[in-house]
């Protein structure tokens, strides 16, 4: 007697690049991605200027530190608003001219502290993206951050060492800088690279898969670069900061592109997270996963 043939399993549903938008969107409301923003603008804006800082003085080590000045500074001008800039620029300024060494070191601590508190903002997104519990100790949480925000900015000052070392041998030790195209192309790298990092350490995840460029990387790039590119354009035709709020106006644009910047970042990793359950369950998860706005989830980590 012949055995009966096994079933064919179902296939997995499959959701249309509409569905994947709006689950993304109700997703990134659930997780609260625009409040973790503000956080994430808060935060950044404290870590800012000893970040820099930082970055600058751990350049001198390696005698160059004007030159990963300029380089540092002119990547910052390429991706911020004029008015944002040029405060960051001024204040920079000053605070090397009237800070002292203790300040100063106490100043990157600050930065450290900051930004990490930033990085946890992400970590949790993530997690909830993710539909994951954070079963992470409080210490080892702290160590995550801190350890993430480090290492980005050992990624950047690597990053402004390979453009300041390679300008020197592409050039001969001639002046000139290497091609704008080429600093672009290293740009993009950058932050390819920095999203990697921080989607594959940040969530609190059992199985990792390291991508160096996944859609929600994808995302986050072209957000910002829309974010860039919007606040210049928003500015140069509609800017009323000046007039109605003065210098503090030049402070709200800056808070106002690190809020968007942390939704470039945020969505990227809510994305990933809405892609990772598909691949796992199906569309048919999508649907019964949504969560609407304000409602408690229960998170899994076999979610």
């Amino acid at each position: 007697m012949t055995a009966p043939a096994a079933p064919h399993p179902r296939p997995t549903p499959r959701i249309g690049l509409a569905g994947l938008v709006a689950h993304t969107w109700s997703e990134m409301r659930a997780d609260d991605v625009f409040g973790r923003a503000a956080q994430i603008a808060y935060y950044f804006l404290f870590a800012l200027f000893p970040f820099l800082v930082f970055v600058i003085a751990s350049l001198s080590v390696f005698g160059s530190a004007d030159r990963g000045r300029a380089l540092l500074f002119e990547l910052l001008a390429g991706v911020l608003p004029p008015p944002a800039f040029q405060l960051i620029s001024d204040t920079f300024n000053e605070m090397l001219r009237s800070n002292g060494p203790l300040k100063m070191s106490f100043g990157i601590i600050l930065s450290l502290w900051s930004a990490s508190m930033g990085m946890s903002s992400i970590m949790d997104t993530l997690n909830a993206a993710y539909r994951v519990k954070e079963t992470r100790s409080l210490l080892k949480q702290y160590a995550v951050a801190m350890g993430l925000t480090l290492g980005l900015a050992l990624v950047l000052i690597g990053f402004l060492l390979v453009v300041i070392f390679g300008n020197r041998v592409l050039l001969g030790g001639a002046g000139g800088n290497i091609a704008p195209l080429a600093w672009k192309a290293a740009s993009v790298i950058l932050l390819f690279l920095a999203f990697a990092i921080t989607y594959y350490f940040a969530p609190n995840l059992q199985t990792r898969h390291w991508r160096w460029i996944s859609p929600g990387s994808i995302l986050s790039v072209l957000l910002l670069v829309a974010v860039s590119v919007g606040l210049r354009v928003y500015l140069h035709y509609f800017n009323r900061y000046a007039s109605e709020y003065g210098s503090l106006g030049t402070v709200i644009v800056l808070l106002l592109y690190f809020y968007l910047t942390g939704i470039a970042v945020l969505a990227g990793g809510v994305l990933n997270g809405v892609l990772e359950r598909q691949d796992r369950h199906g569309g048919e998860d999508l649907h019964k996963a949504t969560t609407e706005p304000g409602q408690p989830r229960q998170l899994s980590i076999n979610d």
